[in-house]
């Protein structure tokens, strides 16, 4: 009954399957605003007993995320979105990719402060081109190719190094831009409810 036809359906449509659904990870994200939440009572100490010593042990420990943890998220990006490049563009030089593809994380972070769900769209727009392109041209790829781009990465390290510093350091302007912004908005609002005599 199960012929060579429906094992190669079967294969294409799990291998469909788990690619959408790495891309729905990836994309959101790398997409969201907030990657890590201010949650002052999740990051309490639990030995430290002063409020104060707490909120400002929380607040470092959040801080310490988008110093740390973010750009390690900035290079997993770099890299996958470098690879979908790489497997789409064969005749751009390896710099111009890297280029391109860091400018890609860039901009995906900035229009995640401007509006989210024009982040998702650019986030996912490469990951489903490649798709598209499997789909409709199987022999486009080389993984040859790809390995020997891979393999040329590490002499690029100080222009790679330049382009998530800038990253990090634009995620950082944005965000003190961003709380600041919502404080404004808080502040007006609290002072346009009327206050009980």
């Amino acid at each position: 009954m199960i012929g060579p036809t429906y094992l190669e359906l079967l294969l294409f449509t799990v291998g469909m399957f788990i690619y959408a659904v790495f891309v729905w990870f990836f994309y959101r994200k790398l997409s969201k605003r907030d990657i890590f939440e201010l949650n002052l009572q999740k990051y309490d100490l639990p030995e430290v007993k002063w409020k104060g010593l707490k909120k400002t042990s929380s607040s470092f420990l959040y801080v310490l995320k988008y110093w740390i943890v973010f750009p390690i998220y900035v290079i997993i990006w770099f890299v996958i979105l470098s690879m979908f490049l790489f497997l789409l563009a064969k005749n751009v030089p390896v710099r111009q990719v890297t280029l391109v593809s860091m400018a890609l994380v860039a901009t995906i972070r900035v229009t995640s402060y401007f509006k989210e769900e024009l982040s998702q769209d650019l986030a996912k727009v490469t990951p489903f081109a490649l798709l598209v392109t499997f789909l409709i041209e199987p022999t486009f790829f080389s993984w040859d190719l790809l390995l020997n781009r891979l393999t040329t990465l590490p002499t690029l390290w100080d222009d790679i190094l330049q382009f998530i510093t800038f990253v990090v350091l634009l995620e950082w302007a944005l965000r003190i831009f961003y709380g600041i912004k919502s404080r404004t908005m808080q502040k007006k609002v609290s002072s346009e409810v009327p206050q009980d005599l």
